[in-house]
């Protein structure tokens, strides 16, 4: 085709018609222009296309870690009101050295605690989808970091907390004698005294349930019905394609 195109130009100069050469020579470069345009058009058409089909794969990553998550939640939060219950014992003063061995959990309420760590894979790309022409116009992609990002830092922060209690009291607990039995999952009466009797542990107690129930609890609670909401609008755009 190119020297189709050269002998036609060559010819052209040889018959010295100049005008139709100039006129040749215009049309060859529109031609190429028309050709790059074209090609460019293509090739952005291509770019929004794989754009949508990432952030498509991406929303479905974000459904994948949010159900989990609710069923996580789900979990804990039975977890979590149990131990409440079980606390409400100490703080009201129904556990006594005769029925302490009818409740052994009373022994551990701020020892143990109950992370919740959410799945943030699909989030994570999420936030490094480089196509903003893609994401700016998407409101589910909006209201979607909007979410992550009150609770994911939050979540962390309460985590961190349950964290350093636990730990202080753990360290606390070690002074006293009956700490090697009690690691041990032994009983002595020492140690049914203070875990029964004892202002201190009821207060360690009733400080550990602010955290659990109070903040925790209710902060898992919430991430459960707004990660619902989430689910359904997901869902919902899912069912639209």
């Amino acid at each position: 085709m190119v020297k189709i195109f050269r002998s036609f130009r060559m010819r052209l100069l040889k018959e010295k018609k100049f005008r139709n050469y100039i006129l040749y020579a215009i049309g060859e470069i529109l031609l190429v222009m028309i050709g790059i345009l074209l090609a460019l058009q293509v090739n952005n058409w291509n770019s929004d296309r794989k754009a949508k089909n990432d952030l498509e794969n991406t929303l479905h990553t974000v459904a994948s870690d949010l159900k989990r998550d609710t069923i996580t939640a789900s979990e804990l939060i039975k977890i979590i009101k149990k131990t409440q219950e079980t606390s409400e014992l100490i703080i009201d003063k129904k556990v006594t050295i005769e029925n302490f061995k009818d409740h052994p959990r009373t022994r551990s309420l701020v020892t143990l605690y109950q992370p919740f760590n959410i799945q943030t894979k699909g989030y994570d790309i999420l936030k490094n989808i480089s196509d903003q022409r893609t994401s700016e116009n998407d409101s589910l992609f909006e209201y979607l970091t909007q979410f992550y990002t009150l609770y994911v830092p939050n979540l962390q922060k309460s985590n961190e907390r349950l964290e350093n209690v636990v730990l202080e009291n753990l360290n606390d607990f070690k002074e006293f004698p009956w700490f090697v039995d009690w690691s041990q999952g032994k009983i002595t009466d020492e140690m049914i005294a203070y875990f029964a009797t004892s202002e201190d542990y009821r207060k360690r107690v009733a400080a550990y349930n602010v955290l659990a129930f109070g903040n925790h609890y209710a902060l898992i609670s919430s991430y459960k019905v707004n990660a619902k909401i989430m689910l359904e609008a997901l869902e919902k755009r899912f069912g639209e394609k």
